[in-house]
């Protein structure tokens, strides 16, 4: 089952538990003491690992960079959550590197952790570390890198959530901004600035080409790869400009490929010629020919995951998948500086 809760809205997180908003308004003897009890104070739900039964149970958390701003607002979030709900979260940082992230999913299966926090390097890479982990009886937790679960459970593992933001929910609302910005008739040719191995990513890329579907003159002719990095974005965004010369829309599907397609659009001088759409870039002001984004909240979903893992090592069963759903912000807007591509 998938369950779609609201995002970001009025400057303030939704969180789906009372726990995090109770905790939020807590004073800190109140969340010390909370902590003190442990997320072991509650009924553990049978076949776990043998630390989710101690007092403070040991999270893994696997996050592929600090790089970039988005997983430095996940990591604020899971420790936020962490410290509210008695567990002690491990976090390894694998500096884009799949066989250093694979040493440290060996490390989470050698201390026996409670449950795992995958925000994989990739998804093909993800589904690998989710059988390694759920075959030595380890629970795993997809967040923002969906990891592919028939693919996990074929191979003899499982998954117990995907949470991330409304991808595909995403990808068509920037496909509706270029349409209402550019006329429901107008002549378009787009090109997709994306991450072709990512399963995330490509949620994104084909919602919105098929919300551009929705006008007869507008097409996408090209998708590039940026592997999530402004440099290359900037490199393979004038690369498709120069060979697609009518090209008028571009759809970066992270943030970091806004950054780049936005310095590839403006060194090639085709700021009245193109408009750039995508998943909101970090300290990016929203302005012409950058027209407009949808926003993630990396620091919700962090704080949401270590919720929905609280939950079920409790004995409560949750969503196969949460989405998030993502706002919209357009020129002219300020984006929250929580709100990252």
């Amino acid at each position: 089952m998938t369950k779609v809760i609201p995002g970001y809205k009025k400057a303030a997180l939704i969180i789906a538990s009372s726990a995090l908003l109770l905790g939020a308004c807590s004073s800190a003897s109140d969340t010390e003491a909370a902590a003190g009890d442990g997320a072991a104070a509650a009924s553990v739900r049978e076949g776990l690992p043998e630390n989710c039964s101690t007092a403070t149970p040991k999270i893994g958390v696997a996050l592929p960079n600090l790089s970039n701003p988005y997983y430095v607002e996940m990591k604020k979030g899971v420790e936020t959550a962490a410290a509210a709900n008695g567990f002690e979260a491990i976090i390894s940082i694998a500096d884009d590197d799949i066989a250093q992230q694979q040493s440290q999913i060996d490390s989470f299966i050698q201390a026996g952790v409670c449950a795992v926090y995958l925000n994989a390097i990739g998804s093909e890479p993800g589904t690998g570390f989710a059988v390694s982990l759920s075959k030595a009886g380890i629970p795993v937790f997809a967040v923002n890198v969906f990891v592919d679960m028939a693919a996990v459970e074929a191979a003899g593992g499982s998954v117990v959530q995907n949470l991330g933001a409304d991808q595909a929910g995403g990808g068509t609302l920037s496909g509706e901004q270029a349409l209402a910005n550019l006329g429901a008739d107008a002549k378009i040719i787009a090109g997709i600035v994306g991450v072709p191995s990512n399963v995330t990513t490509n949620l994104r890329d084909a919602a919105f080409t098929a919300a551009l579907e929705k006008n007869p003159n507008a097409k996408v002719v090209q998708t590039v790869d940026h592997e999530v990095k402004p440099d290359v974005a900037q490199k393979v965004t004038a690369e498709m400009l120069q060979g697609n010369p009518g090209m008028n829309v571009i759809f970066a599907d992270t943030g970091p490929g806004v950054v780049g397609a936005l310095l590839a659009i403006k060194q090639l001088k085709l700021e009245d010629k193109v408009q750039l759409y995508g998943f909101c870039a970090d300290k990016t002001k929203i302005e012409k020919p950058y027209m407009g984004c949808v926003g993630q909240a990396p620091n919700q979903y962090g704080q949401l995951t270590i919720e929905e893992i609280k939950k079920y090592i409790s004995g409560t069963d949750v969503e196969k998948e949460v989405l998030v759903a993502t706002p919209t912000f357009n020129v002219g807007d300020e984006v929250p500086a929580d709100i990252i591509g």
